[in-house]
Parts: C-alpha cells; sequence; structure tokens
C-alpha cells in the first residue's frame, strides 16, 4: 500500500504519495476528487515515472482553515513549493479537471522545470458547466449547505445525478468503491465536508473565460485527453480550443468514455500519456497479452 505523506504549507498540511520510478510527474485532481482518482492510472505510469499525486487545500487527506486561499492561482502556487520541498529541477504535470487547469498555469509560472502537460477533460475557454454556478449559489446559504449534504448522503440519489451528469458512459462504475471514496468520504467530518465546498467556491469564472490568455504564455508540448461522452466538459469545445492553439497542443478523444476516461479506460489513457511524455522503456500494458 503506497504511504500518505504530508508537507507543510502556511498554516495547513498538504496530503501526497510517491510511487514508481523515473522522471518526475506530477498528478493533480479535480473536484469532487481527491488522490485517488488516479488508483487505476497510477500502476500503469508507475514503471516508467516517479508519481507524486497530491491532494489540493481541503480535498481528500489535506487540511485548510479559515485562512487558506482557494483561489486557482494559490492552488498552482502550493504544487510549484510542492515541487520545491521534493527538489525538483524537472517535471511533467498531469492534471484532471481543475488541476488541468493548475497544470497549465505551472507551465507559466514555473516554466523553468515544467516539461510537458497532459490535461484530461478540462476548462476550456468561455466555458463554465452550468452546475457550477448553481451549485456555489447553494453552498453560499447554510440552507444550500445542509441540502447538499443530505444528498451526499443519499446513496440512490447521487447514483441519479452522477449517472445523468455524464461522468461515466457505463454506469455501472458508479459502484461501491467510486461512492465510498468521491461521495460519502466528504461527509467523515464538518471540516472535510467544508473543504470540498470552498474548493469549488473559488473557481474563478474570470480565469476561465481568459484561458486562451494563458495558453498563449505556454511554450511547453500539452496533450489534452477527452472522453468522447463528456458530459460537463464537452469534445466540440475541447476541439475548438486545440484548433486555436497552432500546433502548440495535441488531442487525443477516447471512445467509450465521459467526464472521468482515467477510471472507464485508464489504458487507453496510459497509452496517450505515456507516447506523449517518452517512456524510457517499451510501453506493455495488461491489453497487450490479451
Amino acid at each position: 500500500m503506497t504511504v500518505t505523506h504530508t508537507f507543510p504549507y502556511e498554516d495547513i498540511e498538504l496530503a501526497y504519495t510517491v510511487s514508481g520510478n523515473g522522471p518526475a510527474l506530477i498528478l493533480l485532481h479535480g473536484w469532487p476528487f481527491h488522490k485517488a482518482s488516479f488508483r487505476k492510472l497510477l500502476p500503469l505510469l508507475e514503471p516508467h515515472f516517479t508519481c507524486y499525486a497530491l491532494d489540493a487545500a481541503g480535498m481528500g487527506e489535506s487540511g485548510w482553515s479559515r485562512h487558506t486561499n482557494f483561489s486557482f492561482h494559490a492552488h498552482a502556487e502550493r504544487v510549484r513549493a510542492f515541487a520545491d520541498r521534493m527538489k525538483l529541477q524537472k517535471y511533467s504535470v498531469m492534471g484532471h479537471d481543475t488541476g488541468g487547469t493548475f497544470a497549465r498555469m505551472l507551465a507559466v509560472s514555473d516554466a523553468a522545470r515544467v516539461e510537458k502537460v497532459v490535461a484530461i477533460d478540462t476548462e476550456v475557454p468561455g466555458h463554465l458547466p452550468s452546475v457550477v454556478p448553481r451549485l456555489q449559489a447553494l453552498f453560499r446559504r447554510s440552507f444550500g449547505r445542509a441540502l447538499f449534504r443530505a444528498a451526499l448522503g443519499s446513496r440512490p440519489l447521487m447514483r441519479r445525478w452522477l449517472g445523468r451528469s455524464g461522468f461515466f458512459v457505463d454506469k455501472r462504475l458508479l459502484d461501491d468503491e467510486y461512492m465510498d471514496l468521491f461521495v460519502t468520504s466528504w461527509l467523515r467530518s464538518d471540516h472535510a465536508y467544508r473543504g470540498l465546498l470552498e474548493y469549488l467556491l473559488g473557481v474563478d469564472h474570470s480565469l476561465v473565460a481568459r484561458l486562451d490568455e494563458l495558453h498563449a504564455k505556454i511554450e511547453v508540448p500539452m496533450l489534452f485527453i477527452w472522453g468522447e461522452k463528456d458530459g460537463v466538459f464537452p469534445v466540440r469545445r475541447a476541439r475548438e480550443m486545440v484548433a486555436r492553439m497552432s500546433g502548440k497542443a495535441s488531442l487525443a478523444v477516447i471512445e467509450g468514455a465521459a467526464f472521468l476516461p482515467h477510471e472507464e479506460r485508464p489504458e487507453e489513457v496510459a497509452r496517450h500519456v505515456l507516447a506523449f511524455l517518452g517512456a524510457s522503456a517499451p510501453v506493455r500494458l495488461a491489453s497487450d497479452a490479451r
């Protein structure tokens, strides 16, 4: 079992795991997830890379306080500080959802060290999923916070909602393991639940609208990986975004997957990631033996 470590940042402790061997690869999750969202992908990456999977402030096993800044810039700065702490001279970064935006921000703010960026089903310029402002409005009211907490406590309700939200093509993946990890885990304490909410409240609509400006500043190679049936960030938007990037980025579309291709099709995602990052050894996955 991979051991969770922590490192201090300002007044909180941030959690992370280290596994594998090879060049450094930092993995950043999105919302409402934590580092375990890469549990199916990590075994495929570990033979080729030293993988650092982080929990963002307020998420998973990482702490937060009333002083914690949940802005995109603050999240990215904490990752840069983590790279300092690990004494990484060079690293690539892979992120899903909001983690993919943090990854792109690091390609600018830590340009001297970031070598390549992989972004999986992430924010696209000018498109904010309608559920985000609705949930943010809900979370700002005590009644709304209580209502959402009650909803998280109902597995049948959450399975129906997530099933309609474009998270998975194969709804069977909304199984007990998934629900334990990414739904009911937020109810383990009041502090954990509020961390989940504060993270989403930090989503910056104006930054998402200006992502094309951020992309213009990025000089490293980028790979976007997208579930063909993503109901959160439509693949049409991803194609339009990459087309505007003038050859600086490529797009891999995963058939039979939605918002979480690394959950639904981890081996196919791994093939694209390893080919893009240049694995030092031939990539042999379990499917090769079939």
